[in-house]
């Protein structure tokens, strides 16, 4: 069996703190990530940031077509050089962000990582790109970010981002992962997610896009009041608002489906 985690320390001795590398070292919670992805036999994964590979040895032992996107120059050449003999790898050396569709295997993508944390939330909406191709999601965020994602009305951690993301997912929180499983140890609490995509309320994609920019302003400042953060509206909309919600609403009381009747009373 490969220790990838020991042949990657004896060659480089360090990760990249540039780059927020900190690879898993917890044999359980690897398994833990690639049990949740629900492989079945030749299923495409993508795996974002596979550090040294060890999630990515797991998925290729479970016989799937694995896509690994890395930055790092030198992991994927340490990756092509320790898992040179599997077929069904491909490794692509470029940031995840500025991947297109064509770059990705043709199909259903499930996706998997342990996201560098200061991108994370870029790297979920680019996700969204290929909303349509997916069918499931396993990642690994900041716990304070995963809070955020999976959060309900009325609680501080609530924002325009747990919108976004239950619009279109169901989301459930795998487990919380504390710094000493990862090499090198990190002084921040990660948790895993797990995302299913779900059927999405807008047909159209402008519209969609614009009531995401609706929520966004109405969380602009959680000490205001909805209807003073959405000063954009005219006098009759506002009225709306007082009639539906009441005058003093804010944005953090609302659900996904109270922002979605909202909107469409306000711009019907």
């Amino acid at each position: 069996m490969l220790n990838l985690l020991k042949a990657y320390k004896l060659e480089f001795q360090k990760t990249k703190k540039s780059l927020g590398q900190h690879f898993l070292t917890n044999k359980h919670i690897i398994s833990e990530i690639v049990d949740n992805l629900e492989l079945k036999h030749n299923e495409n994964v993508v795996e974002i940031g596979p550090g040294c590979g060890v999630v990515t040895y797991e998925l290729l032992q479970k016989n799937a077509n694995v896509t690994v996107i890395e930055i790092d120059e030198q992991v994927c050449d340490f990756l092509d050089r320790y898992l040179y003999f599997y077929p069904n790898l491909k490794i692509i050396n470029k940031d995840f962000l500025e991947i297109g569709r064509v770059e990705l295997p043709y199909g259903n993508l499930k996706f998997v990582g342990n996201l560098p944390y200061n991108v994370s939330v870029k790297i979920l909406e680019k996700c969204i790109e290929f909303i349509d191709d997916m069918c499931l999601m396993v990642f690994m965020f900041q716990k304070e970010v995963a809070d955020r994602i999976i959060s309900k009305p009325n609680s501080k951690t609530y924002s325009s981002l747990s919108i976004f993301c239950q619009y279109y997912f169901d989301i459930k929180k795998i487990r919380n992962v504390s710094g000493v499983n990862f090499w090198p140890n990190t002084k921040v609490t990660s948790t895993i997610l797990k995302f299913r995509p779900i059927k999405r309320y807008f047909d159209n994609v402008s519209v969609e896009k614009d009531f995401f920019k609706f929520v966004m302003a109405a969380f602009k400042s959680k000490r205001k009041t909805l209807k003073n953060n959405l000063n954009f509206l005219n006098k009759e909309q506002k009225n709306i608002i007082d009639e539906m919600l009441g005058e003093k609403i804010r944005g953090e009381q609302l659900s996904l489906n109270d922002f979605i009747k909202l909107y469409e009373k306000l711009y019907a």
